[in-house]
């Protein structure tokens, strides 16, 4: 190594190594990589490593780490190819973006994007079936970037100490609610909501005060026509122009609101209070949702500043959202839902997933000085397959009962399945991790996958099939197993650790049934 300067460009650790082997012998070559901020830890490092033991002892220490993460949840079916996704890869990703957020990336070199209060939220909810504490200690850190009125920042920098990202959102906060009583429902236990954690500006407050908080925010941001304003954009960033005037409203908003309305009443109910205020709102919010949003076919997606809907089929471009037709089943708000979901199949399945929405647009939609994309259209959030969103229509669909929908969902945007449909030349990322986004049918380059890695789509994924496909789901009282599964991944042999118990579960039909919680059981069998 000439220890010279890269000036641009993706570097390449480049290692060339003769070696010469008479006939049957064997030699063995190790390889450190590493970083240090002096060339005396370079020294004491490399001595460290060279250490007889210390190859074989690490080997075996990050062999054991990996068998105990991972057998928190393990599962035989017939489809291998999930079956593999489903004990390894899958989890092992997901646990990457909780680790790093989006901090690391091929895509996104640096340490630009921090820890984004959404995307690590979300990540969180794939964390909680394997590690509580972990998953606390991470959502006690989004806290701290909650301010009184209830509010977040956007990102923080917690590793730099740079100052954060202070945009308003109009999701943020709410995902903050869901995982949290996800936290609840695996542990089985309030105390986490009596933990009091500082708010950004100022004061402590308890969990519990902190997600009523995110509730009243919400409540407090409402537009015109009574759905939770934009702000500065929801979960889908492409709309921040919609709302430039401080105007716009998000229907999709209103429906993840819906969700986690449902999640508080929950708990308090579980706290001895009363969760009515929460359920009134809801009913506020989904009479809305189907006497406003509706449009006949689908759900609409937004209002903008002017009052113009988003997501109609009266416009040329843009008709259908995928976002609002899952989210209606999934906060349980759309009468119509079904009609929706069956939308989705009609206009938005592709063989390499499910477009986010169609038409594409074109640079002058809805007009040329307000255009909601500079995207080519079929790219990004411009009609490609958004994988992250797909994950919310395959709940969506097992919430409906269409198992067979729901496993052509999942099935198609395996990696390797993705890869084979698409061609490898064509796909051009690993068949074993998931990307944010494939090219969609109006690209030329349809079937191209981009920034793989660190995405929502790990944890999301892990979540619709092992909470809402397999319908193993962790609630207070015990285990709840609701399966919707193809004939595909039946008979399906599943064993689930809960609360320090080892659950052997054998789904043969898709039938409902609650476990209750017994504590001091080390391991317990059932087959369905």
């Amino acid at each position: 190594c000439t220890n010279s300067t890269l000036y641009g460009g993706d570097p390449c650790f480049a290692l060339q190594l003769d070696i010469e082997l008479k006939a049957g012998e064997e030699k063995t070559v190790n390889i450190f990589l590493g970083t240090a901020m002096t060339e005396d830890e370079i020294k004491s490092s490399v001595a460290h490593c060279r250490k007889d033991d210390f190859l074989d002892k690490s080997f075996k220490n990050l062999k054991e780490h990996w068998e105990e993460y991972l057998n928190k949840f393990q599962c035989e079916i017939p489809d291998k190819d999930a079956e593999m996704m489903i004990n390894v890869w899958n989890p092992y990703q997901a646990e990457r973006n909780f680790q790093f957020s989006r901090n690391i990336s091929y895509y996104a070199t640096g340490t630009f994007r921090g820890v984004g209060v959404r995307d690590t939220a979300q990540d969180i909810l794939a964390m909680v079936p394997f590690d509580t504490r972990r998953a606390k200690d991470k959502l006690n850190l989004l806290f701290t970037q909650q301010y009184k009125d209830g509010h977040c920042n956007h990102y923080c920098f917690p590793t730099e100490g740079w100052e954060p990202v202070t945009r308003i959102h109009s999701d943020n906060h709410l995902w903050l609610v869901m995982a949290a009583y996800h936290i609840i429902m695996e542990e089985g236990n309030l105390s986490y909501l009596d933990e009091k954690v500082p708010y950004y500006d100022g004061g402590k407050a308890t969990v519990w005060e902190h997600i009523q908080k995110s509730i009243d925010f919400c409540m407090a941001n409402l537009g015109e026509n009574g759905f939770p304003l934009m702000l500065s954009s929801d979960w889908n960033d492409m709309l921040y122009k919609v709302c430039r005037k401080g105007k716009g409203e998000s229907i999709w908003t209103a429906m993840q609101l819906g969700t986690v309305l449902k999640q508080i009443s929950e708990l308090a109910k579980l706290k001895g209070e009363s969760g009515q205020k929460y359920l009134d709102i809801y009913e506020e919010q989904k009479k809305l949702v189907n006497e406003v949003a509706w449009d006949g076919k689908w759900y609409r997606r937004c209002i903008t500043d002017e009052g113009k809907f988003i997501g109609s089929e009266k416009e040329p471009q843009a008709k259908i959202w995928l976002n609002t037709q899952s989210w209606a089943v999934i906060s349980g708000m759309g009468d119509n839902g079904k009609t929706a979901m069956d939308s989705v199949k009609e206009y938005l399945d592709t063989p390499l997933g499910i477009k986010k929405i169609h038409p594409a647009m074109t640079t002058d939609y809805p007009t040329k000085d307000g255009n909601l994309t500079m995207y080519n259209k079929g790219c990004g959030e411009n009609g490609s397959v958004f994988c992250h969103a797909n994950t919310w229509a395959i709940i969506a669909e097992c919430i409906l009962g269409n198992a067979d929908r729901a496993y052509k969902y999942y099935h198609q945007l395996l990696p390797m399945i993705a890869q084979k449909t698409a061609g490898e030349w064509r796909y051009k990322a690993e068949p074993y991790v998931y990307a944010s986004n494939i090219f969609g049918p109006e690209s030329d380059k349809f079937g191209l996958a981009n920034v793989s890695w660190l995405t929502g789509t790990a944890a999301w994924m892990y979540v619709a099939v092992t909470q809402y496909m397999f319908g193993i789901k962790a609630k207070y009282d015990g285990l709840q197993i609701n399966p919707c599964l193809a004939k595909e991944m039946l008979p399906a042999r599943v064993t689930r650790v809960f609360r320090g118990c080892r659950y052997n579960i054998t789904i043969t039909k898709n039938e409902k049934i609650f476990i209750p919680h017994m504590e001091g059981k080390k391991e317990y069998s059932i087959i369905i």
